[in-house]
């Protein structure tokens, strides 16, 4: 686990990649077993979690081994291939390999779904894999087993039917009508089944017990049983089936291989879910579309044994010795670890105390052992053993007042880098220090789906003791004012811990003819818009513009506001919205040399929901103000009230902490206090100045009541937006 950096959701601090993918091991040796050329052994690495699980087998990983054999000498090629034979020590499943003998003058060619670059073509085959965890192809002894699935609130059980079947890995098969797919096209799979995933996880634990792996469901590991969504190949796919796996909790980019060996067994077992879906009996080769594409496995017999395989790739990435710093929990007297043959001694205390409550450096390591990976990765049983107790992980106890000992995650759905991802580290690093207990910090990013993804799988599974808090921002928030189909988090089923706002101008190229917002109507010609996504941030300037009755055209598809900005000044878009943190550079310049114009900001809502103005902008008239100027009275009805909830769900609520509903009250009453105290703190406000751009942190008595009517949004609003999507930009929202 130190190797790889764990446990840490980013594995920082290792060469682990920070998804259950890349945290892998593999350790090789020759075999003295007779018949066999080389011992394998894996290791599943945690990420989060203090834990390596070394129940299992890895047939992606399985591709290395036969290359790697070939570069230590331990094979030799034949006929103008290298063939070798490989005892899985996980498993005992044996694996025949085949590869090309080395040609440095022919490069690899060889792609594969899901892996971007080509490699060498290595033929994996699994020998007699049935029953290797087991030992029966079907543990329940039957094609199709019911599964009694506990539900969430401890009431009745759920009745599903499933395959159970043990080869290559155990994995349990289900249709993807019973995991809430059926109705929803496979390129959704992914994105739309992270709002099931605790509930896949409950099916998921439920077979384990049935298979005879787990004594209950809480014993459950983590990497065993797969569990493998199934269902018909429709019209077009022109493959056998379709299946999307999950592994380590998560839906897998591609497919587990081994998890492809029991799927092709299945497929030839009469009576079982995937035998269903086939138009007749499997041939020798089965095709299975998988999220990243298509995966062709093969069945043979030879000599008396079956034989499940397919294709994988390989590459030389680096060699590498990997220095090892053990960090492990305190003990009376130093503390010993057994590398290899080698015992080295650690005379000095392996986590440091701390001073106060802000992270120190930890004092020089007094002897720093570097050697090569293969005997680093010979540590990391033991290590898991050392570690994985309740140092690391202990049990939540958030209703004390008192967060010792804990750990605050956000988890952030967007990628790392961008304005919310800095404005969530720099929260949550202040907040922790507010925080009674002081407990750790861990962001963790969840990207993808414009943020739904990493949104839909906190609202289905996060931990609901107040340790795991979202992050949001109006790019999450406009797909739920705006209903879309993929958005299965609803923020009025949430509990706000705190939200921060943030400000913005509309501005114009004066050469367009634009002095003051009276120029925006009665126009020749309208005035060009330039936009990144109509349903996304840009909402609401849209709206703004209906609003006023602005003639305006929009073309779509910029990058970010910065290339919009630079086709303003040369003159390709006429007019431009800005953010509070990017004016000074952006449109300050241009405003001040006469070329743009400031015409309005967004402005604020106040305590009591009125637009009131920027207090960055001061003197710069609102939306509404505009309006007035305009037109000569004050802006009133549907569309005004639609700007007024986007105003409040863009701007001035734009970023906010939430807590899963059923959170302890208590915890949740104690996040908020301690977010209070941050925000009276005159220290955080100097340092968050460029952070927060003078928008306070609010999180006072109120706070709920006050963001509960920002985010009611009545269905009045949401059908004018839709049909002002609809009927002026051509989009329709599902």
């Amino acid at each position: 686990m130190r190797l790889f950096g764990s446990p840490d959701p980013r594995q920082i601090d290792g060469v682990g990649g920070g998804s259950s993918t890349t945290s892998k091991a593999v350790i090789l040796s020759p075999s003295s077993e007779p018949g066999i050329d080389v011992d394998y052994t894996f290791a599943q690495v945690g990420i989060e979690q203090a834990v390596v699980d070394w129940g299992s087998n890895c047939g992606n990983c399985s591709a290395v081994i036969a290359p790697y054999a070939v570069e230590q000498g331990w094979v030799n090629a034949v006929a103008g291939e290298v063939s070798v034979r490989i005892r899985n020590t996980n498993t005992g499943q044996v694996l025949h390999e085949r590869i090309a003998a080395p040609a440095a003058e022919e490069p690899a060619g060889t792609y594969i779904p899901g892996v971007p670059f080509p490699g060498e073509a290595v033929e994996i085959g699994f020998v007699n894999p049935a029953g290797g965890t087991t030992g029966k192809r079907l543990p329940s002894g039957e094609a199709r087993t019911v599964l009694d699935i506990p539900t969430v609130d401890g009431g009745a059980y759920e009745n599903l039917e499933a395959t159970l079947i043990d080869a290559g890995a155990p994995v349990i098969i289900i249709s993807a009508q019973d995991a809430a797919l059926g109705e929803v096209d496979f390129s959704l799979w992914i994105t739309q089944s992270t709002s099931e995933l605790a509930r896949l996880d409950r099916i998921r634990r439920a077979g384990a017990v049935a298979m005879g792996l787990a004594v209950d469901i809480a014993s459950a590991q983590r990497a065993i049983p797969k569990l493998a969504i199934v269902d018909a190949p429709g019209t077009e796919s022109g493959c056998d089936f379709k299946v999307m796996m999950l592994s380590m909790g998560a839906p897998h980019p591609a497919l587990a291989i081994t998890g492809s060996v029991g799927l092709t067994l299945a497929a030839r077992t009469p009576g079982t879910i995937i035998a269903s879906l086939l138009s007749g009996e499997a041939e020798e080769r089965l095709r299975l579309h998988t999220p990243a594409g298509v995966i062709e496995t093969w069945y043979r017999n030879i000599d008396g044994s079956e034989v499940v395989g397919t294709t994988r790739t390989a590459r030389l990435l680096a060699e590498a010795t990997l220095s090892f710093d053990p960090v492990m929990s305190p003990a009376d007297g130093p503390a010993q670890i057994h590398l290899a043959s080698e015992l080295v001694e650690i005379d000095e205390p392996l986590i440091p105390d701390f001073e106060d409550t802000h992270l120190v450096d930890p004092p020089p390591h007094k002897r720093r052992t570097v050697f090569a990976s293969v005997a680093v990765f010979a540590a990391l049983g033991l290590g898991t053993t050392l570690i994985a107790g309740g140092l690391l992980n202990p049990p939540a106890t958030t209703t004390d007042g008192d967060y010792a000992g804990e750990t605050l995650e956000l988890v952030i759905p967007l990628a790392e880098g961008g304005g919310t991802d800095t404005w969530a580290r720099f929260i949550g690093q202040e907040l922790i220090h507010q925080i009674p207990g002081v407990p750790g910090f861990a962001p963790i990013n969840e990207s993808g789906g414009e943020g739904i993804t990493g949104s839909n799988r906190f609202a289905s599974s996060a931990d609901e003791n107040g340790t795991e808090l979202l992050v949001s921002t109006a790019t999450t928030v406009v797909p739920w004012v705006l209903g879309r189909d993929v958005v299965r988090y609803s923020f009025d089923k949430l509990e706000p811990i705190m939200v921060n706002g943030t400000g913005g101008v509309i501005y114009g190229r004066t050469e367009a003819g634009i002095s003051d917002v009276s120029d925006l109507v009665d126009r020749d010609k309208p005035l060009v818009f330039g936009g990144i996504a109509a349903t996304g941030l840009d909402l609401t300037t849209l709206v703004a513009f209906d609003l006023l009755g602005a003639d305006i055209s929009s073309t779509f598809g910029f990058e970010g506001r910065g290339p919009v900005n630079l086709a303003l000044q040369r003159g390709e878009v006429d007019i431009d919205y800005t953010t509070t943190s990017s004016y000074d550079s952006a449109v300050r310049p241009i405003a001040e040399d006469g070329s743009a114009k400031v015409l309005m900001s967004f402005g604020q809502l106040d305590e009591n929901g009125k637009v009131v103005r920027d207090p960055n902008f001061p003197k710069v008239p609102t939306v509404v103000e505009a309006y007035e100027e305009i037109h000569g009275e004050a802006p009133s009805g549907p569309k005004l009230e639609a700007y007024r909830t986007l105003l409040g769900l863009t701007y001035t609520y734009q970023k906010g902490l939430w807590a899963p509903h059923d959170a302890p009250p208590e915890a949740v009453e104690l996040l908020r206090e301690s977010a209070h105290k941050l925000s009276e703190n005159d220290e955080f406000n100097d340092r968050a100045e460029d952070i927060l751009g003078g928008y306070p942190i609010v999180a006072d008595d109120q706070l709920a009541e006050r963001v509960k009517e920002a985010y009611t949004v009545s269905e009045e609003t949401k059908s004018y937006v839709t049909s002002l999507l609809k009927d002026s930009y051509q989009i329709e929202i599902h």
